[in-house]
């Protein structure tokens, strides 16, 4: 049934608080500040805040019609809203967004059994697709150190079309770089209801839901739940 399965990236396959963490200390070490479980915990509340508003319509670029502008107006925004808008100025938070951007590369922490489900698949011959609303900048990278770049046939990044799941766009624009117009033959697979689940059953795709962390849903039907990546073997 299923010839090509599509996976998140960020807390599917990868533990992405500790890369989220590595990165935030290269930039508290660029401002020649100490690091602090207090701080970090501040700075994930913006990170996760302003990614979940704009998914929901609810941030607004002044850039709206250029993609690459709402990009890096999304991401500076982070770090003048966690260091002050009257201590830093835009072009300081582009600089520290860089430097953001680079240290995400640092430490990629797989979720048990991602290279071996991954591998799995691929010797199964299914289809391979990476579909993230994460940076493009850190995103090879990640999946080199995760070890599965060689099975991966396609990479996308929500910043090739400048909308994020669950946004149409963002998966019309995904289909049509893995050129494929049957829907019934993708398995999109995620760990986030609002984004990957809902994303997916919005836009007619079948869903697997990671729950990881034993959460209860009572919003959305889905098509599979699994809470380790090994379960995927009993579907697929």
């Amino acid at each position: 049934m299923y010839k090509t399965v599509i996976f998140d990236l960020d807390d599917t396959l990868t533990e992405n608080l500790e890369n989220i963490k590595q990165a935030f200390k290269s930039v508290l070490r660029y401002k020649n500040e100490e690091y602090s479980e207090e701080k970090f915990d501040k700075f994930h509340k913006i990170d996760k805040s302003t990614w979940e508003d704009r998914a929901k319509g609810k941030l607004v670029s002044p850039f709206e019609e250029n993609k690459i502008k709402t990009i890096e107006w999304l991401r500076t925004s982070r770090f003048i809203k966690f260091f002050d808008k009257d201590q830093i100025s835009y072009e300081e938070a582009i600089v520290l967004n860089d430097i953001y951007m680079n240290g995400m590369k640092e430490k990629v922490v797989p979720k048990e059994g991602c290279y071996e489900i991954i591998k799995y698949l691929y010797d199964k011959k299914y289809n391979l697709v990476i579909a993230t609303n994460g940076p493009l900048i850190p995103l090879e990278s990640k999946i080199s150190k995760l070890g599965i770049k060689n099975f991966i046939n396609t990479i996308f990044s929500s910043e090739e079309v400048g909308y994020i799941k669950p946004h149409k766009k963002f998966y019309d624009a995904l289909c049509n770089k893995i050129n494929i117009s049957n829907k019934r033959e993708i398995l999109f697979i995620g760990d986030d209801l609002e984004k990957d689940i809902k994303g997916g059953i919005d836009n007619e795709i079948d869903v697997c839901w990671c729950n990881y962390n034993g959460e209860l849903n009572n919003k959305y039907k889905i098509n599979y739940e699994i809470h380790k990546l090994e379960e995927l073997k009993l579907i697929l």
